[in-house]
């Protein structure tokens, strides 16, 4: 049924893009009384194995995901409120009411305090980012209004090493 309706719907589709114009209409002119005319056409496999293999992977991931969504609806539900005992934390994923979604929030996503710590690590490492260019627009001023440059130190042993080299 369903592939009977995409064949009509297919063809319904190629017959209004390949509507012939007169500069694609070819005129067939052999021996005989009278002139046939050639419309040609594109060919419609690509677009055909495209629509074939879109509906293929559409329903490989889709008859399973409704059927697990129905599944879970139907025999679960979604949770319903209660009174906790005295002390007890619920879990960050406690607060989903719907199953779906508390498994998601259990082992696809960060809790909120990852999050927490991941923004707080970001933070740390820019002001550290930016104590350190700070820094450096410091010393880039201190050695302009000193005069100084960047200039290798190489270590002198003695004070007669120094006198014997400038002879």
């Amino acid at each position: 049924m369903a592939n009977s309706v995409g064949k009509n719907l297919f063809r319904c589709i190629n017959r209004i893009l390949s509507v012939p114009t007169v500069s694609r209409v070819q005129i067939k002119g052999m021996s005989g009384g009278a002139t046939r005319k050639f419309f040609p056409h594109a060919s419609t496999y690509t677009d055909r194995r495209f629509l074939r293999r879109a509906m293929f992977y559409a329903s490989l991931t889709g008859v399973p995901s409704l059927v697990v969504i129905t599944y879970v609806n139907v025999f679960y539900g979604e949770a319903e409120l209660s009174e906790i005992s005295e002390g007890y934390v619920p879990k960050h994923w406690e607060y989903y009411p719907h199953p779906i979604s508390r498994f998601i929030a259990r082992y696809l996503k960060a809790s909120p305090q990852q999050e927490y710590e991941k923004q707080a690590h970001v933070m740390e490492l820019e002001h550290a980012k930016s104590v350190a260019r700070k820094q450096e627009r410091e010393i880039k001023r201190q050695m302009r209004k000193r005069g100084d440059g960047d200039y290798k130190f190489i270590p002198i042993k003695n004070s007669l090493q120094v006198l014997s080299n400038n002879d």
